[in-house]
């Protein structure tokens, strides 16, 4: 059996992220579906909580195939890239969200979700 494909470590430079402006686009962009805490089991969005240094797909939240197989763990890279484009970055994702095009609000949101 071949080896699982991973998805590498993008070669990308995140910029610096204001954590206060991350909570404000979290509010507004992640926050119906996300939260920090709670069941996973249950949950319409896997718990963002500690996501940072986490493997991909593996809370208890039924993830897809994609996201499941994705094989790497969550960096500010990897979140810089996959809140660029979601369905892009891994194919299956049953994340229903287009992205966030701008840099600096990635940057933005990726430090707030580094803090919690």
């Amino acid at each position: 059996m071949p080896p699982k494909k991973t998805i590498a470590e993008p070669n990308v430079t995140v910029p610096n992220g204001d954590a206060a402006k991350g909570r404000d686009i979290f509010d507004q962009q992640c926050a119906a579906c996300h939260a920090f805490e709670g069941d996973d089991k249950t949950a319409s969005a896997p718990t963002l909580g500690g996501i940072v240094g986490r493997k991909s797909g593996s809370t208890q939240f039924p993830y897809s195939k994609g996201m499941k197989t994705a094989g790497f763990n969550w960096t500010e890279k990897h979140l810089f890239m996959f809140l660029k484009n979601p369905s892009k970055y891994v194919v299956g994702t049953k994340m229903a969200f287009a992205g966030l095009e701008n840099e600096q609000e990635r940057a933005d949101l990726i430090a707030y979700l580094s803090n919690n």
